[in-house]
């Protein structure tokens, strides 16, 4: 593997892995950077994938660690922590009613894949809803495997329309 292919291949994990493009921006450079050779579209596909699973871990202990330094302990500004304090109280209060379908409407809201609604959003609606982080994760995780899935099926049969109907080299 050239230095130019692991650079490629570093993209696309970091394409997964930032919030504004997740899967559905990682699936489609690895299409242009990889489709002629396999192997590496298959690495292309598992670096972007895995890139945007390992945002739910992060993003949760990083609001977990802000909301202990900063809110718990009375580091930050008094207004922030009570504006904080009363955003927070006022969403789990609200998201009582809705927890046992709290799981399958997190992986459905991760799952399309539209702006604002991949797994770092996913991810702060957990947190503010309260949800176990176990539980966060996975349904976080579910919802990126079925975005995958889509934006994959999109990439794959786009291009190949693409391809039939004006003989593109996609």
């Amino acid at each position: 593997m050239s230095g130019d292919t692991i650079m490629e291949v570093l993209l696309v994990l970091l394409l997964g892995f930032l919030p504004i493009s997740e899967v559905r921006g990682a699936i489609p450079f690895a299409h242009v950077f990889f489709r002629q050779d396999p192997v590496l579209y298959t690495l292309g596909l598992v670096a972007g994938l895995m890139g945007n699973l390992a945002v739910a871990p992060l993003v949760l202990q990083a609001l977990d660690v802000f909301e202990k330094k900063v809110i718990l302990k009375g580091r930050g500004p008094r207004f922030l922590r009570k504006v904080y304090r009363r955003v927070i109280d006022y969403a789990r209060e609200r998201a009582r009613k809705w927890k046992k379908v709290e799981f399958a409407a997190l992986v459905a809201f991760v799952a399309v894949p539209l702006p604002a609604t991949g797994a770092w959003t996913g991810s702060l609606i957990a947190y503010v809803l309260g949800m176990r982080k176990r539980r966060a994760i996975l349904s976080v995780s579910v919802g990126v495997l079925a975005a995958f899935a889509i934006v994959l099926a999109v990439v794959e049969v786009g291009s190949t329309v693409l391809k039939a109907l004006f003989g593109l080299p996609v």
